[in-house]
């Protein structure tokens, strides 16, 4: 009498969806500035590999710069502030710490795979901040990353 719903494939369909929207990835050497070229043909990225390009582009795009990724009133706009915040100033260390940390998590909670992020830490060499993070992806997978400033 009742209709019945498969809500595994529903929920499955809507996955495989949301992958398909977000298109395909490249490699990209951050530290040349272009991207992985093999045999003439630009590298494609999947899965874990393609996240972590996404969350190094993500926070080495500086926020309100670009007008590509100008959202109305600037809510929700792609990018970070962390060159801001890290250039030209002297912040205590712990006020930068936190703040470094927010703005990342705040950035990667964009991405529909990204759970949470954890072990944050940065490391300062004289005129290089690295920073270290692990992802926690909402499968369950985990992942270190590693950007430098």
């Amino acid at each position: 009498m009742f209709p019945t719903l498969d809500l595994d494939n529903v929920i499955e369909k809507m996955e495989q969806e949301e992958r398909q929207i977000q298109g395909k990835t490249f490699l990209y050497d951050f530290e040349k500035g272009d991207f992985v070229v093999k045999d003439g043909r630009l590298v494609e990225v999947s899965g874990k590999e393609a996240i972590k390009v996404w969350i190094e582009k993500i926070l080495k795009t500086e926020k309100f710069k670009f007008e590509i990724y100008k959202e109305d009133e600037g809510i929700d706009e792609y990018g970070t502030t962390i060159k801001d915040l890290i250039q030209g100033r002297k912040l205590p260390q712990f006020f930068l710490q936190s703040e470094l940390r927010r703005e990342i998590e705040e950035a990667l909670q964009k991405h529909v795979e990204i759970d949470r992020v954890e072990d944050f830490r940065t490391e300062q060499n004289f005129a290089t901040l690295k920073i270290y993070f692990t992802v926690i992806l909402k499968n369950g997978e985990t992942f270190g990353q590693e950007v430098s400033f």
